[in-house]
């Protein structure tokens, strides 16, 4: 897992001055490569938006219309905090109140296929808005922080958000950060999925209660779900992480990759799986002498490799006849640990039969039942290099989470700007541009003349557009969702583009510039 280029660590720390004072210049500790690894390189990869519009949203109408977009492919770069916007209180327990707490409804996006969400900088947070994934596929989500403190919530045997919509509250799903799931309408769950969903670089949390089903998982998935990879991510301060298979009931595919992320005061279900091919390497899990590693549950063969474990009270664990390979995984049972209560709190840990750990493995470990080793081994599927366990606390520590990657790969493109549902008929998209309606005596309702815009020309008659353009310039149309609906070549004098499209605002851009314009 280390890049070709810059390998040393003062090279890098260079380029990445937080990281000054993690790794020290001469150590063998070089800059990873945060590739895509693991199942969402199967199934012909996972390339979530690239190839469609690029938009920057820093709202969440606009968040929203993009991401919901059933097929369109998109590149939607979160600049900023989002939320619903809309406040209200709530009390204790997380019901709305007329007073106490002041906080905003919560919402649950439904993501489209083919979709990129990644955030700008450190700056991409959803704000009590979370992600449900239902029979999708084809979704990358990076550099985001997720959050459901404070959203409210129904007072029902199960948790579910509450959100505000055409005035009136409304009662939405689980309030886990991420649900990805495959069990929607009359179709048989066998025969629905999500898959190919690469999850990277994000940060997960909640406000950490006394009620351990106030904010349920952090990233939960269930039913059909495979070719997916969850990496450098930063999950903390909650009680219930993540359940892969909600049930002894969900014997459905599960097939994940788990590397290099950070669990850090998580109580439980980091993660807890059931009928799991999964593979878990190089995640490093800290507690502070309570809290439990993954759970191997009912149907699961998985495969733990180069793990680091410190101060929790079990390390992995198995119920159910479950069943799992594990390798080479490093148990740091107290050095964690609150200062009192140290030699009597040893962790819990479950190996395979006939398993030799060293005692400096085992100091503060004792051992609890023993795992049935399985069948079940990631290298039969792909390729991947697990770094050194010794060197797992370092990079995990210093690399998960947001802020940590470039993503100016995905500010390229075409890119769109969101519509102001305020605007004319006719407005300025770019600060290099000024259009204008034309007020002239000779125009008639469904023709608009653009004028003052140099070298670029055009009006719309009915479903045609006659502009003129430098010879060569690449035209195009989207709708104002983004979507490319008609493009030709400018050639010399004017040049005419037919539109099979019914009334509505679109989008005609020329060079970079883009201008809005009405078919009537």
């Amino acid at each position: 897992m280390f890049s070709k280029k810059d390998k040393s660590s003062c090279g890098f720390a260079k380029k990445m001055p937080w990281l000054v004072g993690i790794l020290a210049c001469g150590t063998a500790l070089a800059a990873p490569d945060f590739s895509m690894v693991g199942f969402a390189t199967l199934g012909g990869g996972t390339t979530g938006g690239a190839g469609g519009a690029v938009v920057e949203v820093s709202n969440f109408s606009d968040f929203k219309r993009y991401a919901e977009e059933l097929e369109t492919p998109y590149v939607i770069i979160v600049n900023g905090e989002i939320n619903t916007g809309i406040k209200t209180y709530i009390d204790s327990d997380g019901a709305v109140a007329s007073s106490g707490t002041e906080t905003t409804y919560g919402e649950i996006v439904l993501v489209g296929n083919n979709k990129t969400i990644v955030g700008k900088g450190s700056n991409g947070f959803l704000n009590r808005v979370g992600l449900n994934i239902q029979k999708k596929h084809n979704i990358i989500i990076r550099n985001i922080k997720f959050t459901m403190s404070d959203v409210p919530i129904s007072k029902t045997d199960e948790n579910k958000v509450i959100a505000f919509r055409n005035g009136a509250e409304v009662l939405l799903n689980d309030p886990d950060c991420i649900s990805i799931q495959a069990d929607s309408g009359d179709v048989a769950k066998a025969d629905q999925a999500s898959y190919n969903i690469w999850i990277d670089h994000c940060e997960f949390y909640n406000a950490y209660t006394d009620n351990k089903d106030r904010y349920d998982g952090l990233l939960d998935a269930k039913n059909n779900i495979y070719n997916t990879t969850i990496s450098w991510n930063y999950f903390h301060d909650h009680h219930k992480g993540s359940l892969i298979g909600n049930s002894n009931s969900d014997d459905f595919r599960h097939e994940i990759t788990f590397h290099h992320n950070y669990y850090k005061d998580i109580d439980a279900r980091t993660p807890m799986m059931r009928y799991n091919n999964s593979h878990l390497y190089n995640n490093y899990l800290e507690g502070q002498g309570a809290g439990n590693g993954p759970n191997v549950r009912k149907g699961s063969d998985l495969y733990f490799e180069k793990n680091h474990y410190a101060g929790l009270s079990k390390a992995i664990f198995a119920g159910d006849d479950g069943v799992a390979t594990i390798v080479d995984n490093y148990y740091e049972g107290c050095g964690n640990m609150m200062s009192s209560g140290c030699n009597s709190k040893k962790m819990k840990i479950s190996v395979n039969p006939g398993t030799s750990l060293s005692a400096n493995d085992t100091v503060w470990v004792t051992y609890s039942d023993e795992i049935q080793k399985g069948s079940f081994n990631p290298s039969n599927y792909y390729r991947y290099t697990a770094d050194a366990v010794g060197n797992v606390k370092a990079l995990v520590t210093a690399y998960s989470g947001i802020g940590k990657i470039d993503i100016s790969e995905y500010e390229s493109g075409t890119v769109i700007v969101p519509e102001d549902e305020s605007s004319s008929s006719v407005e300025e998209e770019s600060s290099s541009s000024y259009v204008e309606e034309s007020s002239s005596s000779e125009d008639r309702e469904g023709i608009i003349n653009v004028s003052n815009v140099p070298q670029v020309h055009f009006y719309v008659e009915g479903n045609r557009i006659t502009f003129s353009a430098p010879a060569g310039e690449r035209v195009q149309v989207f709708s104002v969702a983004g979507k490319l609906l008609a493009e030709t070549v400018a050639q010399s004098g004017e040049t005419t583009l037919q539109l099979n499209v019914p009334n509505g605002r679109y989008l005609f851009k020329a060079g970079q510039n883009f201008y809005r314009f009405t078919i009537r």
